[in-house]
């Protein structure tokens, strides 16, 4: 194979790859665009504003691409577990920490709940009076 018919070999690779991609990524921003439209719908998602909605799909879009490594490196067994999208996909880790461990507690309330037991009784027993 001369010098030239490599040359023209790459270019014509180079051409594909390009058309590949030009072509492909429309139907990928559309499926992944369907899949953030039925995420809000699923989980009744509204949003104050476009610059709102726009900031919480690219955190979604980021979360999904997390989701969809773990479940791949599942798949080739570097994982025992998958994991899926749900209602908190639009939310960072600090905003999904603050929102659902937002308990602070004082030191001494801690140690006194760690120091106790619960006792866990059926909500259908009735309890006579002493």
């Amino acid at each position: 194979m001369s010098l030239l018919q490599i040359k023209a070999l790459k270019v014509i690779i180079a051409l594909c790859v390009l058309f590949v991609s030009t072509y492909c990524v429309p139907i990928l921003d559309k499926q992944v665009n369907n899949e953030w439209d039925l995420f809000k719908h699923d989980y009744r998602k509204q949003y104050h504003s476009i610059e709102e909605e726009n900031t919480r799909q690219t955190i979604w879009k980021g979360n999904l691409a997390k989701i969809q490594k773990h479940n791949d490196e599942a798949q080739s067994g570097m994982h025992t577990y998958t994991l899926a999208m749900n209602e908190f996909g639009d939310m960072t880790n600090e905003e999904f920490t603050k929102q659902m461990n937002g308990l602070k507690m004082s030191a001494k309330t801690e140690r006194s709940l760690r120091n106790t037991r619960a006792v866990l009784v059926q909500s259908d027993i009735v309890i006579p009076d002493a």
